[in-house]
């Protein structure tokens, strides 16, 4: 790291090849601890990286103390001139069990948890297989996970503000949820998280149809619920809407 070769200049630099502001970031994360980033993940833009947006990249990070993980960097064309709040947003969902570790952030970084695709695959991807080829009990258990995940975000107040688009938000990690790219949370206002899931699963999945057949969904009483809950946030509605969605008893 101490002599960038391209990779980590286009990395640091990005979505230039070389910048003024190289030395000062790489000297960042050497005194860190970081000892090399990792080409690996999708090809973008003749680069592997791990993730890519608006106002960041992720790369594949090793540091000598925290090992292998997922490196957020601040694209210089940002528009956001920090991370940081992004960073203790991630930390509190982190602390919750709900979202990758986070190991260690400033200004223009976060290193955090690498969830590893051979454990990790996308809520609507896992969704899918559950759905073609599982039983109803597996898809009750696998939508269940999710929809506590986001009932302890929603409760500590934390909203996402981006769970509509689960697919690229919800991780399953075994018998685990991750929620990942929070970017756009908030600590301010009333809780979205459950609704917007909910509102996925029955109108703007491709199985909408499937899910609300196979679990015998009440459409009606799941909305009324949702309505009070976002006032409440109270247990006895969240286990209401589980009832009315078919997920328990």
């Amino acid at each position: 790291m101490n002599r960038p070769d391209n990779y980590v200049s286009r990395v640091l630099c990005f979505p230039h090849v070389q910048c003024r502001e190289l030395d000062e970031r790489l000297k960042k994360l050497v005194d860190a601890g970081f000892t090399s980033l990792v080409e690996e993940g999708m090809l973008f833009l003749c680069m592997r990286v791990l993730g890519k947006g608006y106002s960041s990249i992720v790369v594949l990070a090793e540091n000598r103390d925290y090992g292998l993980g997922a490196l957020k960097v601040r694209r210089l064309d940002s528009r956001r001139e920090s991370l940081i709040r992004e960073a203790l947003m991630l930390s509190e969902a982190s602390k919750l069990g709900v979202a990758p570790k986070v190991f260690w952030y400033d200004a223009d970084f976060i290193f955090m948890e690498y969830l590893n695709p051979s454990r990790c695959q996308p809520f609507t991807q896992v969704l899918t297989k559950v759905l073609e080829e599982g039983g109803l009990e597996e898809l009750k258990i696998l939508i269940s996970k999710v929809f506590d995940a986001i009932y302890i975000l929603d409760k500590k107040g934390l909203y996402h503000r981006e769970l509509n688009r689960p697919g690229t938000h919800i991780m399953i990690c075994g018998d685990s949820v991750r929620i990942i790219d929070w970017e756009s949370a908030s600590s301010v206002g009333k809780p979205s998280g459950l609704a917007q899931v909910v509102s996925f699963l029955l109108y703007r999945y491709k199985y909408s149809d499937m899910i609300r057949e196979r679990l015998g969904v009440k459409v009606d009483l799941v909305k009324r619920k949702l309505r009070e809950y976002k006032n409440t946030l109270s247990e006895n509605d969240f286990e209401a809407i589980k009832l009315y969605f078919g997920l328990t008893r």
